[in-house]
């Protein structure tokens, strides 16, 4: 277990899905040489996980390997608590001046006076079930924008289109000028930020937090695909921390180049998420190391291989 975080260890593992994640992480944190020669060590390790369900999981199964011993828990964090107004103690300075974000029933509620108002302009009499309607597939879209990472809804009037749906387009982005123009003004008005908005702002925060001031306890990014902008700036800053470790849920290692290429291009495939993260952190599957062969390898004998579908559901079920 002592080269869990020696020099030259890999910083990126996958933890096969026949193995119970959870568990193989809490022993063999549990039983690291740091933890064996200072009992406050693993309290001084922050673990982020996918989910509340997984920070629940993670901390039973920390308490399932210490079988009765006393224990100082990790700070276990869920990925998805970056949008709340409660960051990690490290991270408190840095996320002081984020907005907080809307909240669901007020931003639909302003999002359809601005759909109603677009429409009494256009001189149409729109139902307020209509415009309600509107207002949500508007907020899917801002945050689908956000989930991309790359989208800039700001330069939708730049987009080339063919001269026979040049008008149709025009009337598209005049309506869509309420998310690209109107919306963001609303929020600074209220001093406000759409959710995934401001996740991923979080995110970028608390890296740079990081990078500034690199944690020496453990820093781990555990379970998660990195299927959103937020999670895949943390995967990047973790790796590159002297304590840092990324551990990926079930990454196939044995297809083919052929396959995996077709994995790329496939975005219902479920290995889909890890493969664009991999790409986005400039990593191939061969940088990324084997649980099983590292010489981290738990010594729990006797533990039982679980169903792939539970590992899913428990630690990695949600897009994080």
């Amino acid at each position: 277990m002592s080269s869990l975080f020696a020099p030259g260890a890999d910083k990126v593992l996958t933890i096969p899905p026949a193995a119970n994640f959870l568990r193989e992480l809490a022993a063999a944190l549990s039983g690291a040489e740091q933890a064996r020669d200072d009992p406050g060590w693993l309290s001084e390790a922050i673990i982020y996980v996918p989910n509340q369900r997984s920070v629940r999981n993670l901390a039973q199964a920390f308490l399932n390997v210490a079988s009765g011993r006393a224990m100082l828990l990790p700070n276990i964090r869920a990925l998805g608590d970056l949008e709340t107004d409660e960051p990690p103690p490290s991270a408190e300075a840095a996320l002081a001046d984020l907005p907080p974000v809307i909240s669901a029933a007020q931003r639909i509620g302003q999002l359809t006076r601005l759909v109603l108002a677009y429409y009494s302009a256009q001189g149409t009499d729109l139902p307020a079930s209509g415009a309600l309607s509107a207002a949500q597939e508007l907020a899917r879209l801002l945050d689908q924008a956000a989930l991309s990472g790359e989208a800039d809804l700001s330069r939708l009037n730049e987009i080339p289109v063919d001269r026979d749906l040049a008008a149709h387009w025009e009337r598209s982005a005049s309506f869509l000028s309420i998310i690209t123009q109107q919306w963001p003004a609303r929020l600074d008005d209220a001093q406000a930020m759409d959710p995934y908005a401001r996740r991923f702002a979080a995110a970028e925060a608390l890296a740079d937090h990081w990078r500034r001031a690199p944690p020496q306890a453990p820093v781990i990014i555990a379970g998660s695909t990195g299927a959103t902008p937020a999670s895949r700036v943390l995967m990047d800053v973790a790796r590159q921390l002297p304590n840092g470790l990324v551990l990926l849920p079930g990454l196939d290692q044995d297809a083919s180049g052929a396959m995996w290429e077709r994995v790329l291009s496939t975005p219902s495939h479920p290995q889909f998420a890890m493969a664009q993260a991999l790409r986005t952190l400039g990593l191939t599957r061969g940088d990324v190391g084997d649980w099983r062969a590292t010489s981290i390898k738990t010594r729990l004998a006797g533990v039982a291989p679980v169903d792939p579908a539970i590992i899913t559901g428990a630690c990695g079920g949600a897009r994080r």
